[in-house]
């Protein structure tokens, strides 16, 4: 029994050696996989930090000029139904993910839940990304929203937020003719102003909009030149948005080639590609 023991006591021996000769020789060891483990937890927080920063896609990793770049986007676009006060909203959310299992079950995929960089919004639903998942506004969420945190409301009445254009980036207000934007935009002809002249068909939002983000989804321009604010955040800005504005349509024949040649196509230059100038249908 003895001689058993020691037998066994030996191989157990042996075998943890082997063990830590094999770790040294692949250099891992607890610290470095206590390291490791840190490394990618930071990861996936930096990752979530992104999505939650308005730093969008593809304009970032290709390291250029965000549109409206004077312009920062506060706080996240909720889905549609949920109470202008973001506090208000808070209160009656309970986190449930309802409205993110719907989203995803009709196959949008534009609502997810709040990570890490926002410990105030932690867990409650936002609209993630709208460059490639807008608000389709097809109400679904609303319907099945069990705490009523998402009020049954008409799509005319969803209210997430304001789209902007970047009249800078913009091909309509640049000497060309698209008309994408307006083609996706579920509201047509109510939410968009065209003001017509030799620069091409210069297009506006007007105050219909709902902030559902297709007309960001659509603009032909690689990582958009439309971008979405908060409702607050617009009646802050708007004057300021409106003058700018005001002052590119008022500017004469030759100021304006200049912004435009001079100033302008180098940055749309900076985007690189462009997309289909058609609607298309998402798959």
């Amino acid at each position: 029994m003895q001689l058993n023991s020691t037998k066994g006591n030996y191989q157990h021996h042996r075998l943890s050696q082997e063990r830590s000769l094999f770790r040294e020789e692949k250099g891992i060891n607890r610290r470095g996989f206590i390291k490791a483990s840190l490394i990618c937890a930071g990861a996936a927080v930096v990752d979530r930090d992104v999505l939650l920063s308005g730093v969008v896609g593809a304009a970032t990793v290709e390291g250029v000029r965000e549109p409206l770049p004077n312009i920062k986007v506060k706080g996240v676009i909720r889905p549609p139904g949920a109470a202008l006060i973001d506090r208000e909203f808070r209160s009656r959310c309970i986190s449930c993910g309802v409205c993110v299992n719907v989203c995803h079950v009709m196959k949008y995929n534009a609502i997810a839940m709040v990570g890490l960089s926002n410990i105030r919004g932690l867990g409650t639903p936002y609209i993630k990304y709208m460059r490639d998942f807008p608000c389709t506004l097809c109400m679904e969420c609303t319907k099945h929203c069990p705490t009523g945190a998402l009020e049954e409301v008409s799509r005319e009445d969803a209210n997430m937020g304001m789209a902007l254009i970047d009249l800078s980036l913009c091909f309509g207000w640049n000497g060309d003719v698209c008309l994408s934007c307006s083609k996706a935009c579920p509201m047509g002809a109510k939410v968009f102003d065209f003001y017509y002249s030799v620069w091409g068909n210069q297009p506006m939002i007007n105050e219909h909009c709902v902030g559902c983000g297709l007309c960001v989804r659509y603009c032909v321009l690689g990582g958009s030149a439309i971008k979405v604010v908060r409702p607050e955040q617009y009646e802050e800005i708007k004057a300021d948005y409106r003058a700018e504005f005001m002052r590119v349509l008022k500017l004469n024949h030759l100021d304006r080639y200049k912004m435009v040649y001079e100033k302008n196509l180098p940055l749309i230059m900076e985007r690189h590609w462009i997309t289909e100038r058609e609607f298309r249908k998402r798959e």
